[in-house]
């Protein structure tokens, strides 16, 4: 298939969120690079759990990829935030019409605070639902528009994966990961 995603990892990001999408898209056949911020590749979750990223951020540099996505976790979505790297490969990813994705306190967080939700619809987790504008917002587990993903939080985990998997991929390898997942 030769698709390649990013997973940034940041200090207090939602274990759920990140594992689940990695474990889908690499069970679909799809390279994912697990990028950690800073200069460790071990990052503590949100629920002190220790996970080892594939590289850092800093080594992504000059990559392409056919989507970003940011798991959530208040902690984590605000590291997400202030990394100028984070927001200029979304930044770009938007500008090439690229998919980007982001669950959880992310899509408040990370893309409305940088303008990567102009003209889009989105959701996130429902206490920050009020910061996102009125005509962007949207109560829903996951909201696709345009070249963007977005999900309410942990428990859609895998309704979001699997909504980000058949943008990218197709119906048809949704399917294949649903019935893996004997969701089907």
């Amino acid at each position: 298939m030769n698709k390649k995603i990013l997973v940034p990892l940041a200090k207090g990001f939602e274990t759920i969120e990140a594992l689940t999408v990695v474990d889908v898209f690499r069970r679909a056949g799809i390279t994912v690079d697990m990028a950690a911020l800073g200069d460790d590749l071990q990052v503590l979750s949100s629920h002190n759990i220790l996970v080892t990223a594939d590289m850092l951020l800093s080594d992504c540099a000059g990559n392409t990829y056919d989507a970003i996505i940011l798991p959530g976790g208040l902690e984590g979505s605000e590291n997400l935030r202030d990394s100028a790297q984070v927001v200029d490969m979304l930044k770009k990813q938007n500008q090439d019409n690229k998919l980007y994705g982001a669950i959880c306190a992310a899509p408040a967080l990370v893309l409305e605070h940088h303008g990567l939700l102009e003209d889009k619809k989105a959701t996130c987790f429902p206490a920050m639902l009020g910061q996102l504008p009125e005509d962007k917002r949207q109560d829903e587990p996951v909201v696709v528009s345009k070249n963007c993903v977005t999900g309410r939080g942990a428990g859609h985990s895998v309704s979001f994966a699997l909504a980000l998997l058949e943008e990218l991929a197709g119906p048809m390898i949704r399917q294949q990961l649903e019935e893996q997942l004997a969701l089907k």
